[in-house]
C-alpha cells in the first residue's frame, strides 16, 4: 500500500468537473465514516456519488489517492476556521486575544469531528498526512505566531511555552466538553469558563 500513488490523476478545470470532483469527496467522506478505511472502496464511493467507477478514476487513480485528497480538503478547512477566529488587531486587549484562541480552538474541533477521527485513526496507512492533522499543533504553531506579533520581545522558548500552556488547557477542555457536556459549546459556558482560566495566566506570562 506504500508504493501506491496519493496524488490525483488530474485536477478539475471546468465548473462542471470541479462539481463532480467536489460530490466525490463529500461521497468518500460518508463512506468513510459510515464504513471505516478498510471497507471502504472506490466502487462504493462512486455508487454513493452517483458516478460511474470510471468518472471516479478519471480523478482518482486509487482509494489512497481519494483519502488523501479528503484529507488535504479538510486541513485547509481547519486552518481556515482557526486562522479566521484569529483575526484580531495587534492592539486588541489581551481579553479579546484570549478570546480569539479559546474560540479558534473551539471551531477546530467543529470542522466534522467524526470525519477528523477517521482521518487521524488512518493516516499512518496514507502518509504525510499525520502532522498536518494533528490540530494542537496547527493551533499551537498560530499561538506563537501571534505571541512574536503581539510581544516581539518575549524569547522564542517563552513564546512557545506560553502557546503550549494556552493550547494544551483549550485542547483538554474543549475535549471534555465535546465527550461529556456537548451542549457547553452550542451555549458559550465552557468558552466563559476557558476565559476565566486563562485570561490571568496570559496576562502574568507576558
Amino acid at each position: 500500500m506504500r508504493g501506491k500513488s496519493t496524488t490525483p490523476r488530474k485536477l478539475p478545470t471546468q465548473t462542471r468537473s470541479r462539481q463532480t470532483v467536489a460530490t466525490i469527496l463529500e461521497a468518500a467522506a460518508q463512506v468513510l465514516m459510515r464504513n471505516g478505511y478498510d471497507r471502504t472502496t472506490t466502487n462504493l464511493v462512486a455508487e454513493k456519488a452517483g458516478v460511474s467507477i470510471g468518472s471516479l478514476y478519471e480523478y482518482f487513480p486509487n482509494k489512497e489517492a481519494l483519502v488523501a485528497a479528503l484529507a488535504s480538503a479538510h486541513i485547509d478547512e481547519l486552518i481556515a476556521r482557526i486562522d479566521n477566529a484569529l483575526q484580531i488587531s495587534e492592539e486588541e486587549t489581551p481579553s479579546s486575544f484570549v478570546g480569539a484562541l479559546i474560540r479558534a480552538g473551539l471551531d477546530a474541533h467543529r470542522v466534522n469531528p467524526a470525519l477528523h477521527k477517521v482521518l487521524v485513526e488512518q493516516v499512518p496507512r496514507i502518509g504525510g498526512l499525520a502532522e498536518s492533522l494533528d490540530i494542537q499543533t496547527v493551533l499551537q504553531q498560530k499561538i506563537e505566531h501571534g505571541l512574536h506579533e503581539r510581544s516581539p520581545h518575549l524569547p522564542p522558548t517563552r513564546a512557545r511555552m506560553i502557546a503550549l500552556v494556552l493550547e494544551t488547557c483549550i485542547e483538554a477542555l474543549t475535549h471534555r466538553a465535546i465527550v461529556e457536556k456537548p451542549d457547553w459549546l452550542e451555549t458559550g459556558e465552557i468558552e466563559a469558563e476557558a476565559q476565566l482560566l486563562l485570561e490571568p495566566y496570559f496576562q502574568g506570562a507576558l
